[in-house]
């Protein structure tokens, strides 16, 4: 036993080691405040600490609005590279995100984590910073998505209001899950004054691995029953815990030909359809646990769920334009997988009407 336990702390002392090879100037950026749809970039900057070269294998951001860019080059012994990330700006509110970066220096990531606040200063008139009414108040969105989670993550979204009726009122949400919390900033709003919801994720109370879709609703008074007139969609994906496929010696490489599929023009048609392959490039199982639509109108089909190395799918997506107006979510495909270093990825689905 003691045995055991001098080995656990040397290893746990060389894995420390390895670890500094690479060292951050800052490994959290706050990259301050931006207007809304501004994308906003937190610079990273970094500085090989070991004799041999530094390579930067991949930076994971885990979330679609942000985009990682990092120096390709090898990193001399002393010399500096950095990480850029942009966020896209599309959700209002304080922004939170940890980011794994992958070398070659070490099978397990490095954290690093940026912070910014989205503000509306740019948007000028009402229609634009509400674009969106039930009844007399007026909404920033009526289409929540949360940043993609991994199990234990709380993450914090907002929903701004406008009172736009003639007396106070007081937001309440009807049909909250267990795994949302709201809070009301103020709870009584006067007439033709702003307030804000604040609705909180748990992640450790979702019930499913995955996408996570439900509608929650705003009562306009006191004993308001739910329908679509007050309904708000929420989504949320929470990620595969993957650290432990890091001791994997066979692992799996997951590689897809587009995220982005272009389906052509609907016109007068019911049905458009359009294909991407899904391959294994690695030397392990790769297993596709989750194929998932974000919106009622699209469909998946798919001859197998895993792939030996070097097996490759086609999957077939398809719109149907009668169920398009049903859902508030834009027309995209999830899948969840289990390489540890693509563990998510998201089909946009763009067509013309």
């Amino acid at each position: 036993m003691k045995k055991y336990v001098i080995m656990l702390v040397m290893g746990l002392a060389s894995m420390g080691v390895q670890a500094q090879k690479i060292s951050f100037e800052k490994n959290t950026v706050n990259a301050g405040s931006t207007l809304w749809k501004k994308p906003v970039t937190a610079v990273f900057k970094f500085t090989n600490k070991d004799k041999n070269p530094l390579f930067v294998r991949e930076v994971d951001a885990g979330c679609g609005c942000l985009t990682p860019k990092w120096t390709t080059t090898a990193v001399q012994k002393g010399d500096e590279g950095e990480i850029s990330v942009t966020y896209d700006a599309q959700m209002l509110g304080h922004f939170d995100r940890y980011i794994d970066v992958y070398t070659n220096a070490s099978e397990q990531p490095v954290r690093i984590r940026m912070k910014a606040l989205v503000s509306n200063g740019e948007k000028k008139t009402v229609e634009e910073m509400y674009p969106f009414s039930i009844d007399d108040i007026l909404l920033s969105t009526n289409n929540v998505e949360f940043p993609d989670v991994n199990s234990g993550d709380s993450v914090t979204v907002e929903i701004e209001l406008l009172n736009n009726g003639n007396d106070v009122y007081t937001p309440t949400l009807m049909h909250l899950p267990p795994y949302i919390t709201a809070e009301y900033k103020p709870e009584m709003i006067a007439r033709g004054r702003r307030g804000k919801i604040e609705l909180t994720l748990h992640s450790d109370k979702l019930p499913d691995l995955g996408l996570n879709q439900t509608s929650i609703y705003l009562a306009r008074f006191s004993g308001d029953k739910v329908g679509t007139n007050n309904e708000i969609a929420v989504s949320a994906v929470l990620l595969p815990d993957m650290h432990f496929a890091e001791t994997f010696t066979k692992k799996p490489n997951f590689q897809i030909s587009t995220t982005e599929l272009n389906i052509g023009k609907l016109g007068k048609k019911t049905k458009l359809a359009g294909q991407v392959k899904l391959s294994n490039k690695g030397n392990g199982v790769l297993k596709l646990s989750k194929i998932q639509a974000f919106n009622q109108a699209i469909t998946v089909a798919l001859g197998k769920t895993e792939l030996q190395p070097g097996e490759e799918v086609t999957m077939k997506v398809t719109v149907d334009a009668r169920f398009l107006g049903m859902s508030k979510a834009q027309p995209r495909v999830l899948i969840i997988t289990n390489d540890p270093k693509r563990p998510k990825e998201v089909v946009n689905v763009n067509f013309e009407r």
